[in-house]
């Protein structure tokens, strides 16, 4: 019971609406703007994440280590082969965009900070969301607060389509929805050939995406793929040959496994140049089917035997459960679309592992996502040599959970440990003191260059001209590959020039996934461009930006100020959270404010070796490789 109660009354404000004028003290669940009146709770989560961060990571590994019947999850999760399902679920990869429950989750440990600090006598919940309803009444009856939930009046009618259909369904129907639909789109994969791959201690594993390839080079049957970039030619200097297990997914330039299949084909024709390709779904089979329907109908039977989680589901110390909010995460991880292809995965893996003779050295490409846990197993299972995690991006995504572990999990020597990689490459010093922070073995990580940033060697950094006060800013807006994040950052800008004339051109490099109409933004008179980033950013004096999209990095390692949006209902998920002299903004007059200063000031040269790891050379691969 909570000590002392106050005559406060606290509001939580999940509405589209501004909140009415009270005496209350007022939370926004969503939204950055703050008032003396309103404040926001995704504000106190930034001033405060890292303390809230290791809260959620610590709950996921108490999660797995809770009791069941007297038995621990991750046990009694296990399957006969001792692989550990639970390291296979949505709750240990963690990712925010498949789980956007976490979020949820990390402004309510937030929430609930706030909650005993101010110990208000009554609470109110204005939202629509009954899951958030549910948790929070269950908070205020153990902290015995009086609490009332109201429903907005603004509530969008939100139209009725086949996403939202499936999204209806009981999750063992969409499991059999998703798995047919997998099998129809990658069943002709089958027919990619297997038996080429290189045996001896001169070839090197790597699994990848197929995509982020030049189609014009590949069609002529030249593998390049730019996730590992100048990589290719360091194996050829090695005389290394490549084994590459590919994952598929449709793309703009390969949209069927037509066009996959062939591009395979050319490239096997020159394997001692290109290296042995091949598709992981190249082992799907009959069999494999009947196995993976199997073990999903024993899996289901185990989650239901598993009873009620509830209580599983509460983070040590508080007083609420997130049952409410991730069941269907849950469901989705054990009955679900998740389930039966993380069981796929299992199979194919174990399939294509067992077939490839001996290797020393492996890579993959590091995402923390269930099937690199069947991948690790199965290598390890048939005996192959050392394995390396190459975590390929910028990993400064401070809210990018998938690269948070709980040291108790990866330091436990329990039955059933997590699967891991011998080693883990990372491609700047602060991705290691992050993982070192976390208290992840210093002896397990190795240095690597940012190979999928390696064009950046030719960006040259440089201070942006002085400007004088009447010249013209020259905006380079940056889009994102979520349509509704580059509207809205357009809109947003539209409502800043409109406070008050600026002297301002505005140019704008669409992302692939979306492109733009400039008639749609006429008081903008945009400029669209199509052209290589590297070519243009010295063309501008500030770069606007979402807060998601890497490219962000590029323009502030170039030297350019870089003002960046935030979502209004998301966290800083930007690569350039922290980094001096990079503005954030939520408003049109931040943005004003905001683009005013940057285009008056000179940018510092970032230290790049901080940011990540550049050297055409490749002398800590080459360490790596020869190792």
């Amino acid at each position: 019971m909570t000590e002392n109660p106050t005559d406060t009354s606290l509001t939580l404000w999940d509405s589209t609406a501004d909140p009415p004028g009270s005496a209350d003290l007022v939370y926004r669940w969503n939204g950055y703007a703050e008032t003396d009146s309103v404040h926001s709770l995704l504000r106190y989560v930034e001033t405060h994440g890292e303390r809230l961060r290791r809260k959620y990571v610590a709950w996921v590994h108490d999660l797995g280590e809770s009791r069941i019947d007297g038995q621990r999850l991750v046990d009694g999760l296990a399957l006969k082969d001792g692989l550990s399902y639970w390291w296979m679920t949505l709750f240990v990869e963690k990712s925010p965009w498949k789980t956007p429950s976490i979020m949820d989750a990390i402004r309510l440990l937030a929430l609930e900070e706030i909650v005993v600090q101010e110990k208000p006598r009554r609470f109110r919940l204005v939202s629509a969301s009954r899951n958030l309803h549910e948790v929070l009444r269950g908070l205020c009856q153990s902290l015995e607060i009086a609490y009332e939930w109201q429903r907005p009046t603004d509530r969008p009618q939100r139209p009725l389509n086949l996403r939202r259909l499936y999204h209806a369904l009981p999750a063992s129907m969409q499991a059999w929805l998703q798995f047919g639909r997998y099998l129809w789109e990658r069943w002709p994969l089958r027919g990619a050939e297997k038996s080429g791959w290189f045996p001896g201690d001169r070839s090197l594993f790597v699994c990848s995406y197929f995509v982020h390839m030049v189609p014009e080079e590949a069609a002529e049957g030249h593998f390049h793929s730019r996730y590992w970039e100048d990589l290719h030619g360091l194996m050829g200097r090695l005389g290394l040959s490549g084994n590459w297990l590919q994952h598929y997914y449709p793309h703009d330039a390969a949209p069927n496994p037509g066009v996959a299949m062939e591009w395979v084909r050319r490239f096997n024709q020159k394997r001692q140049q290109e290296g042995f390709h091949t598709f992981l779904d190249a082992y799907l089979s009959g069999r494999v089917v009947l196995r993976v329907l199997k073990r999903w109908l024993k899996l289901n039977l185990l989650s239901r035997r598993l009873g009620k989680m509830e209580h599983a589901f509460r983070p040590q110390g508080s007083k609420f459960s997130l049952w409410p909010l991730m069941r269907g995460d849950w469901y989705a991880s054990m009955r679900g679309p998740v389930a039966i292809l993380n069981l796929l995965w299992i199979e194919l893996f174990e399939r294509a592992l067992r077939d490839l003779p001996h290797q020393k050295k492996g890579l993959y490409l590091c995402e923390n996502q269930g099937w690199e846990r069947a991948l690790i197993h199965a290598w390890r299972k048939h005996g192959h040599g050392q394995l390396i995690a190459v975590a390929h991006g910028t990993n400064r995504r401070f809210w990018d959970l998938r690269y948070f572990t709980d040291s108790r999990t990866v330091r436990s020597s329990d039955p059933h440990p997590l699967p891991q990689a011998d080693f883990v490459a990372l491609n700047s010093r602060t991705a290691i003191d992050d993982y070192l922070s976390a208290d992840y073995p210093k002896e397990a990580i190795v240095e690597c260059e940012a190979l999928r940033y390696a064009y950046l060697n030719d960006l040259q950094a440089r201070h942006p001209a002085r400007k004088g006060e009447h010249d013209a800013t020259r905006v380079l807006i940056l889009g994102d590959y979520k349509p509704a994040s580059t509207i809205k950052m357009l809109h947003l800008l539209e409502a800043a020039v409109s406070h008050r004339s600026v002297a301002g051109t505005y140019t704008v490099k669409p992302h692939p996934n979306f492109m733009i109409n400039a008639a749609d933004y006429p008081s903008l008179h945009l400029q669209v461009v199509r052209t290589a980033l590297g070519e243009i950013l010295h063309d501008f004096d500030v770069a606007y930006s979402s807060n998601v999209t890497s490219a962000a990095v590029d323009a502030y390692l170039a030297g350019l100020p870089v003002v960046v949006m935030l979502e209004e209902m998301e966290l800083n998920f930007s690569p350039l959270r922290g980094q001096p002299g990079v503005r954030f903004v939520s408003t049109a007059e931040e943005l004003l404010q905001a683009l005013q200063a940057a285009g008056q000031e000179v940018a510092a040269i970032p230290d790049r070796d901080e940011f990540l790891f550049l050297d055409p050379e490749l002398p800590r691969w080459e360490k790596v490789l020869r190792t």
